[in-house]
């Protein structure tokens, strides 16, 4: 197939997502405001964004147009609604495919009723939508219409580090977040429900690896809370020392206040780090709950503390079995190899089907 992308080029699903066609040799052209560099297809970058960010899409229209038509695309794939779906919706180059990514659907249309009609509109005018949880495709079919055609699955993790295991070596007493530092992750409430943990358990250390907007406020708070030396700001880490800190790790935790089926998730699920969750739908889909995780009511920092203490209480033998069913939920349902494969199944019916216009 030859396949337009429209999306983050700075973002590590995009380049994920068009490194597995291209692997297939799919012939690929990635469309982007954002800067491109390490990107394994080759990539246009459309200008530099404009405030507000809207306008900058709505602007890069013509450019992408132009792009496409030298192109010749078999099938163009939009990421995220409210951007690129809506750069692909005011393109109309056909058939297309909207591949949602969470809060697209769960937080923005939420902004405005202008923001909820945008929505709209992108989803009901792809042939194919894609989501990767069940609660998100609800929340699609609830803007667009029940009858809209949805593939759900989630992008899941790679079969090698799969079959890489879990490692036989005690882990430390670790506890990972490795969210970015944005207000949807909550990390304020990390930091204060950590701190009535550390409290109780002063050995054990917090490692926050990502980054974000709201980093240096973060990192006033640590030092403010009496964090200073039990807590650590990774920063971004590239892909194999972040699964190492997973494998190190006794306890991954995430307070994410909106969510859909989370890459960060199913990681700690398959290298064996104990998940404490916000107790929110998606997070339901892969834990369901005691003694496979442990869950928390989103945004309270005491209900946060305790959830970490039940977690470390947990006995070993219980551990090992809730381990041991949540890495076998990934290999039934979250290697990702499986899943794309199934996804590319349905753009070549898609590519076969439809000429771009």
């Amino acid at each position: 197939m030859r396949i337009a992308l429209l999306s983050d080029g700075g973002n590590v699903h995009t380049r994920r997502w068009s490194g597995y066609f291209a692997d297939r040799g799919d012939e690929l052209l990635l469309l982007s405001l954002e800067d491109t560099d390490g990107m394994p297809v080759p990539s246009r970058r459309l200008g530099p964004p404009l405030r507000p960010r809207m306008l900058a899409y709505t602007v890069a229209v013509p450019a992408a147009r132009r792009a496409l038509d030298r192109f010749e695309p078999d099938l163009v794939n939009a990421h995220f609604v409210p951007n690129y779906g809506w750069m692909a919706h005011l393109i109309g180059r056909r058939p297309w495919v909207m591949s949602t990514w969470g809060s697209d659907v769960l937080v923005n249309p939420q902004r405005s009723p202008f923001h909820r009609w945008r929505a709209r509109r992108v989803l009901r005018g792809a042939e194919l939508l894609t989501s990767d949880a069940l609660m998100l495709t609800a929340a699609i079919q609830g803007l667009a219409g029940p009858e809209r055609p949805v593939l759900t699955g989630p992008m899941g993790i790679d079969r090698a580090l799969h079959d890489s295991g879990e490692p036989s070596s005690p882990r430390k007493s670790v506890i990972l977040h490795n969210r970015n530092l944005e207000a949807v992750y909550d990390v304020h409430t990390v930091l204060r429900g950590f701190m009535g943990f550390s409290q109780l358990f002063p050995d054990w250390r917090l490692r926050l690896a990502g980054d974000g907007s709201q980093r240096a406020e973060l990192e006033r708070l640590t030092a403010s809370l009496g964090l200073g030396d039990k807590v650590e700001f990774l920063g971004r880490m590239d892909r194999d020392a972040l699964m190492d800190e997973l494998r190190r790790a006794t306890l991954y935790l995430s307070a994410s206040l909106s969510d859909s089926t989370s890459v960060s998730l199913l990681e700690a699920m398959s290298l064996g780090a104990y998940p404490v969750l916000s107790d929110i739908p998606a997070n339901r889909e892969w834990i369901p709950g005691r003694p496979r995780g442990e869950y928390f009511i989103p945004g309270r920092s005491q209900a946060l503390t305790r959830a970490l203490l039940e977690a470390i209480a947990l006995p070993e033998e219980a551990r090992r079995e809730a381990t041991a069913a949540n890495r076998r939920s990934i290999a039934e349902r979250a290697i990702w190899e499986e899943n794309m494969a199934g996804l590319r199944e349905r753009f070549l019916e898609l590519a076969e089907g439809g000429a771009g216009s």
